[in-house]
């Protein structure tokens, strides 16, 4: 018998409490889109790693075409005064922040079916987009500090993570180029890096065209690029719903880039959050739903 006849027929004789049941309808739905997808292995390699690859997430021109609107967003920022260093005053490396709200194809990138499948089997349904950048990184400058993403977080840090993370390589990623790097594993240790992290890092070797998802708990940092050129990548950083975003997204898409996405692009840039509060009432009913108790960690 077939899955979903299974669920259909169990819910006709289902007495449970209506949350109950709600919150393993969205297990449900995320185990489905998995298996849709084709993403078995690579939820393998989460529960393993704490990362993997997923290569023909878009055609090869979309990422084309996503690292020349990075470059060129960038250097509307140069010219305007506003482009954020990524290694310190005096390096030539970069971000290129609110892309989410400066262009169409960021839009299609947060709502490419694979990654974001990935993510939610990692966050659950009701995580947010904290911020959407561009990293543009040049020979010469050091490589990031170790991490988790999980800033202002004491250690133990929580088992189901503050955040998790996708990165669009728009170049080939290697040692070389400057790719992120990973200590695999680490995701399971529930604490911030040691001292010496960075000697048990490994470079995460993915071909352009490809998107890395992680879980925010493993231990990650940009390398340092040896090579001549530029290595541009692009994040998008996602949270939990109690947790402040980076970027406030949902005061600056109008309601027409909404209305063009399917509706969970609306509840992934805050439109469904219950906070900040406005004109003093408790919280948008919108978002009720997620504070109700679930058994999965996702939420």
């Amino acid at each position: 018998m077939h899955h979903n006849q299974l669920n259909t027929e169990a819910s006709m004789t289902d007495t449970r409490h209506p949350a109950v049941i709600e919150s393993h309808q969205r297990l449900d739905r995320i185990r489905d889109e998995i298996v849709r997808l084709g993403l078995e292995r690579n939820i393998l390699d989460l529960e393993l790693y704490g990362y993997t690859v997923i290569e023909n997430a878009k055609p090869l021109s979309f990422f084309e075409e996503l690292r020349e609107t990075i470059l060129r967003l960038g250097e509307e920022d140069r010219k305007a005064g506003r482009r954020v260093p990524l290694s310190g005053p005096d390096g030539k490396s970069y971000l290129v922040t609110w892309l989410l709200a400066r262009g169409r194809i960021f839009e299609e990138a947060v709502m490419a079916e694979k990654p974001l499948a990935l993510i939610t089997y990692l966050m659950g349904e009701s995580c947010q987009i904290s911020s959407n950048h561009g990293h543009v990184r040049v020979q010469g400058d050091p490589p990031q500090g170790m991490h988790a993403d999980a800033p202002m977080v004491a250690d133990p840090l929580p088992e189901a993570s503050v955040a998790s993370n996708m990165m669009w390589v728009t170049d080939d990623f290697s040692l070389e180029s400057g790719s992120t790097l990973v200590v695999p594993g680490s995701h399971k240790r529930l604490t911030h890096p040691m001292p010496n992290a960075s000697k048990m890092a490994v470079p995460v070797v993915a071909k352009k065209g490809s998107v890395i998802v992680f879980n925010g708990n493993m231990w990650h940092s940009a390398g340092a690029r040896t090579i001549p050129g530029e290595r541009v990548g692009m994040t998008v950083y996602f949270n939990r719903m109690y947790v402040r975003p980076q970027e406030d997204l949902n005061a600056v898409i109008s309601d027409e880039v909404v209305a063009r996405n399917p509706p969970r692009f609306a509840h992934l840039i805050g439109r469904n959050n219950p906070y900040p509060t406005k004109d003093y009432a408790f919280f948008n009913p919108k978002g009720a739903k997620y504070f109700q108790r679930t058994m999965d960690p996702r939420g």
